[in-house]
């Protein structure tokens, strides 16, 4: 399976994730963002991008998921949005040491997907935001190590949901770099590379402007019907 290089992703958009599938790990397609119980389709607010890690095992919505259908989400990074309403400037987040980073989700099957269309859906899991985010945002994707994707997924011995549900934690300082990139990216139309090309300071300054109908808000506000974005620009994934 192969999946060409994307640098701005969003919510109802498809992407690769590594699921669990006959004792052995599986990288399969899947849409972005959870259906709520009571959405009829994956249309509207419903669609639920994130899960909050410290309620989501016991949540309606995620409960059977978390308990049987955990997966991992393989990314470059994660956009997340600072400044005033209408002016608001993005920052790009990336594993330090390079590498991938491995995004805590859950997935669902799909309810009547389409022809072509993927037969899961998943969801990324935040919680607090580490000292590396929090001057940008409150919350952040709960970051996996390498050696915590088998437990994870529910592969070898003792990999039970008690045991799965301790890696949700915030990820050591410094394990995130991050830099001011193109505001290009507050719209999914942009996907190239040059997303990620880093701005200048004053540049990367927030501005007084106009609102303007739409826009772009930060990838985990949960509250505001948020729009994630997580760029990828290598492997056979996001």
């Amino acid at each position: 399976m192969r999946f060409r290089p994307r640098f701005n992703i969003a919510p109802a958009t498809v992407h690769p994730v590594l699921r669990a599938r006959d004792g052995r790990r599986a990288l399969v397609a899947a849409t972005w963002g959870f259906v709520a119980r009571f959405a009829r389709d994956g249309a509207g607010p419903s669609l639920l991008a994130n899960a909050r890690a410290e309620s989501a095992r016991a949540k309606p919505t995620f409960r059977e998921a978390f308990a049987a259908r955990r997966c991992v989400v393989p990314a470059d990074g994660f956009y997340e949005w600072t400044g005033p309403k209408g002016a608001r400037r993005p920052t790009w987040f990336h594993p330090a040491e390079g590498g991938l980073l491995r995004l805590a989700g859950l997935y669902q099957p799909a309810k009547d997907p389409g022809a072509g269309e993927p037969d899961v859906r998943f969801t990324i899991l935040t919680t607090e935001a580490n000292a590396d985010v929090a001057p940008i945002h409150d919350r952040m994707p709960v970051l996996l190590g390498p050696g915590d994707v088998d437990l994870w997924l529910g592969l070898g011995d003792g990999a039970d949901a008690d045991r799965a549900e301790a890696l949700l934690r915030p990820a050591p300082r410094g394990a995130l770099a991050a830099r001011a990139v193109s505001p290009r990216v507050n719209s999914v139309a942009h996907d190239d590379p040059a997303l990620l090309q880093e701005l200048a300071a004053e540049a990367a300054a927030p501005r007084a402007a106009a609102p303007k109908a739409g826009g772009t808000l930060p990838l985990f506000d949960l509250d505001g019907g948020a729009r994630p974005a997580v760029p990828s620009g290598r492997t056979s994934r996001r």
